[in-house]
């Protein structure tokens, strides 16, 4: 065998291996930040200002909604505002619009309130919620300052 055969049977063969491996099918799960398909409103409240007199109130609308996977989410609406002074501002589902720091003595297993995630911005967005109906149970949306350790909104679950 002459060296340009060799040459183009290495080719040819390196060639074929690369050109198979490109046709593996591989499943990819689909995740997601935001709704994908139809959503379905579960329950739904108007945020109400909680926090001291001439800080940033908290106010908007929110919705608990699922989508056509099954996934659910909080969406805070684009009319969502509050103050951001100290970067974030907590999320939680409560069992009533109490402050969160007296709602959570029960310790960490207290059943009073559900850690939901964190918002540092304004306007619509949307917060998975890692599991079904983890709503069920409480009544509000609070949400609290963790550094000042109080409330600034509450909105009702209707």
């Amino acid at each position: 065998m002459t060296t340009i055969t060799k040459f183009t049977s290495t080719l040819f063969a390196s060639a074929v291996l690369l050109l198979s491996s490109c046709t593996k099918t591989e499943t990819v799960t689909e995740f997601s930040n935001v709704p994908i398909g139809e959503t379905t409103v579960l329950k739904t409240g108007t945020i109400t200002q909680q926090n001291a007199p001439g800080t940033p109130p908290t106010t908007g609308t929110l919705t608990v909604i699922q989508d056509s996977k099954g996934t659910q989410f909080l969406k805070l609406s684009s009319n969502f505002t509050s103050g951001f002074s100290t970067g974030t501002v907590a999320v939680y589902f409560a069992k009533t619009n109490a402050e969160i720091k007296t709602q959570r003595a029960g310790g960490t297993t207290a059943t009073n309130v559900r850690a939901v995630g964190f918002v540092n911005k304004a306007g619509e967005q949307f917060i998975v919620l890692n599991g079904t109906n983890l709503f069920t149970g409480f009544s509000f949306v609070v949400f609290y300052c963790e550094t000042a350790e109080v409330n600034f909104g509450a909105a009702p679950l209707n």
